[in-house]
């Protein structure tokens, strides 16, 4: 799936990416980049605001197993998210989400087979003018 793809089955499918003006900078199954603009993501501080932090990670994650397991049309979720805000976000903000321990995703995947879900954590990081702003972990659970 291209970016330009994802991004718009992302618009599509959960409206609040849109919101967002989020923009898929890179997608394949092994790395996502998404971008926020921060002039629509700002808070009173003129920084990103955490929930977009929060929701841009998220995100980043979910298109990361949605790349993984196409197949699935999606029917991905997060189960559990943390999220640690290391300093302020003063511009764009991107995320990057990248394959996690090879062992981790077949593990996903037998769960899949033989339980009808897999599970599996990933964790994201987010720069801002090429500052880690902020680093998050997430579950997903990718449902047949």
């Amino acid at each position: 799936m291209t970016p330009a793809e994802l991004q718009n089955f992302l618009h599509r499918n959960i409206p609040a990416s849109a919101a967002l003006s989020l923009a898929v900078t890179e997608s394949s199954p092994a790395r996502v980049a998404l971008l926020a603009p921060i002039a629509v993501n700002r808070n009173h501080h003129q920084t990103v605001f955490g929930g977009s932090i929060a929701m841009l990670a998220t995100l980043c994650g979910w298109s990361l197993v949605h790349l993984n397991y196409p197949e699935y049309h999606g029917k991905i979720v997060i189960q559990e998210g943390r999220t640690r805000y290391l300093k302020p976000a003063a511009g764009d903000l991107t995320a990057v989400c990248e394959t996690a321990d090879p062992a981790a995703w077949a593990q996903c995947t037998k769960m899949l087979t033989e339980r009808g879900k897999g599970k599996i954590t990933l964790s994201c990081r987010l720069f801002s003018e090429g500052i880690l702003a902020a680093e998050f972990e997430g579950k997903y659970v990718v449902l047949a």
